[in-house]
């Protein structure tokens, strides 16, 4: 099991925001999406395993648009 989760991306534009708003609250890193994710802009957000929960509750708070990956997949 890994100790981070990813939160992958349509647009550059839509990382940078995410970004912006959740490292108020969280530790949050941008990153390479990984290859597996394909369809994604290739900016991508990784985020402590512990964070899940509030990482969950921000997006929503804030209408963030992103696929949430759990660490374990």
């Amino acid at each position: 099991m890994s100790d981070y989760g990813l939160i992958i991306f349509e647009s550059t534009h839509d990382a940078i925001r995410a970004h912006k708003l959740l490292r108020e609250e969280r530790p949050v890193d941008l990153i390479p999406t990984p290859r597996r994710f394909s369809t994604s802009c290739g900016i991508s957000l990784r985020f402590a395993a512990a964070d899940q929960p509030l990482i969950k509750e921000l997006m929503r708070r804030h209408q963030l648009q992103g696929e949430l990956h759990s660490p374990d997949h």
